[in-house]
């Protein structure tokens, strides 16, 4: 049975929000939660299920609640919300405690979300733009995964799936997060997009990266009874590489850090201006 959570404070002051968009029972979140809460306290709000490619999707029409999870292994408070990754975040930032969270840290998320497409497609992203949108600076953790174990976690979602990996990436992710947490996020951005290698460990080479434009084409395909169904057949590059990209760094067995800002207006021309404007 849900209760009503509004409490007053966090009980140790300042705390880190953890949400993502692959549910409550990622292989990544619990690994992630234990090494973030050595550096700082931390508080999980995450969907009661999954919610992949939901940008920042916002229940506008639902009423999500909040259920405390009763995980006795782990060092932090976990939520489960029935609703999307901004909701949590969304949620956890504005109605969880009288004091906002000072970092908001989504995923780290089952495969990339590099480049263009996905960057804007993923929950993952979109619930750190909900904590940037709040004024509180935010994170988007993704990992690769190799197109074989991707099918199977798909398919079968095992315990112990992959385990190393997310081991390997919930201490980068704590490494970067101590970062962040001290210094600040990069000059001018609101959110830090990290994407990981399959391979990935403490060690390997990190780069600040620009976004890759990148489409993926139809997401759809029409089944005999008409409906259309989902049928992604991967990304595509709608320009040549470039070496500053996030994908490309991804290529050279990298984790990718791209600075995010979201000043979205783009320049005027003179000559749009005799066009559009009048009155001015």
């Amino acid at each position: 049975m849900s209760t009503a959570i509004n409490l007053p404070e966090h009980p140790r002051g300042e705390w880190v929000l953890v949400t993502n968009d692959d549910g409550i029972d990622s292989p990544a979140l619990r690994p992630l939660l234990r090494e973030l809460a050595q550096i700082h306290p931390v508080v999980a709000v995450v969907p009661a299920r999954e919610f992949s490619w939901t940008s920042k999707t916002l229940s506008r029409f639902a009423q999500p609640r909040l259920q405390p999870q009763q995980e006795a292994d782990l060092p932090c408070p976990i939520f489960s919300l029935d609703g999307s990754p901004a909701d949590c975040s969304n949620i956890g930032v504005h109605c969880l405690y009288a004091k906002p969270p000072a970092l908001v840290i989504s995923g780290v998320n089952v495969g990339i979300n590099a480049g263009l497409s996905f960057l804007l497609s993923s929950g993952t992203v979109g619930a750190a733009i909900e904590g940037m949108l709040a004024g509180v600076p935010a994170i988007a953790f993704s990992a690769q995964l190799r197109p074989e174990d991707y099918a199977q976690w798909r398919n079968e979602r095992t315990d112990g799936f992959l385990e190393q990996l997310w081991i390997n990436t919930a201490i980068v992710s704590r490494q970067i997060t101590t970062e962040v947490l001290s210094g600040g996020l990069p000059s001018g951005a609101g959110v830090l997009s990290v994407n990981m290698p399959s391979d990935v460990d403490p060690s390997t080479a990190r780069r600040l990266t620009a976004v890759t434009p990148t489409s993926y084409g139809a997401f759809f395909r029409q089944r005999e009874d008409g409906a259309f169904e989902h049928h992604y057949e991967g990304f595509e590059r709608v320009s040549p590489s470039r070496s500053d990209g996030d994908i490309e760094a991804l290529d050279r067995g990298e984790v990718s850090m791209t600075p995010l800002r979201f000043d979205l207006s783009a320049p005027v021309d003179p000559a749009d201006r005799d066009r559009f404007e009048m009155g001015v």
